[in-house]
């Protein structure tokens, strides 16, 4: 199989399915990257993408070197393209090995690359079936000095969390939070704020426990919005 024919297929599609092809515009400091992006809209790309992958037959091997191919592309639009295409090839997602995240993330920047590629797609029952693998990339990334890795160790725990009441995704989170939470940055502070909200349902008494004992030193938008969605049920009540 010629990944290579096969991504410049895709891109074909989304360019016709799109307007000029814009960068340094005004959404740079939104999405948090000056990438080259379509202009496209995300449910209109998902749907090209749908409808290209329906008819593509790929290996396990074959989807992660696509999705490889994807997100070390130049534009923005590609890179989530790569995320997106997690959601149809689920069954492959079998054999995924979470190591790989470190690989691609390199060559991502911004909350929205990184969240399209980290958020929702990894089923909890696999990913506490191969615990031991994940936490360990886990901490690689929470530990790296690039920013958007260490977003991205937060980033792929929220869904789990709101799946599982499994406690070693609780325990999971704090630990990486509290490596964190002393950073200023908005995408580091969001994201803490997000990962903890994620914790109300299934893991409520564990979290209240946590914010009474680190209030002060979690970044306090966190501790607001948390707060509120405990009170609510909403971020913002």
């Amino acid at each position: 199989m010629n990944i290579t024919s096969l991504h410049k297929e895709l891109l074909h599609e989304i360019i016709k399915n799109s307007g000029q092809a814009t960068k340094h515009t005004f959404l740079d400091s939104y999405l948090g990257n000056s990438n080259t992006r379509y202009a496209i809209s995300m449910p209109k790309l998902r749907s090209v993408g749908k409808n290209w992958y329906k008819n593509q037959t790929f290996t396990s091997k074959e989807f992660f070197q696509y999705i490889t191919s994807l997100i070390k592309a130049p534009s923005s639009t590609e890179k989530m393209m790569g995320g997106i295409f997690l959601d149809f090839g689920r069954k492959h997602l079998d054999e995924f090995d979470p190591a790989i995240l470190d690989q691609w993330l390199n060559h991502l920047e911004g909350w929205a690359e990184i969240d399209t590629l980290c958020y929702g797609h990894f089923k909890v029952e696999r990913v506490l079936e191969n615990w031991s693998s994940w936490k360990k990339v886990l901490f690689k990334l929470n530990k790296s000095k690039n920013i958007n890795k260490r977003r991205a160790s937060l980033v792929l725990l929220c869904k789990p969390l709101t799946r599982s009441d499994d406690e070693r995704l609780a325990r999971q989170a704090f630990q990486l939070i509290d490596s964190l939470k002393h950073e200023k940055e908005v995408l580091i502070t969001k994201a803490i704020s997000w990962t903890l909200r994620s914790m109300v349902k299934l893991h409520r008494s564990e979290l209240k426990k946590y914010i009474v004992k680190n209030k002060s030193s979690l970044p306090a938008i966190a501790v607001r919005e948390t707060l509120t969605k405990l009170k609510t049920g909403r971020k913002n009540g």
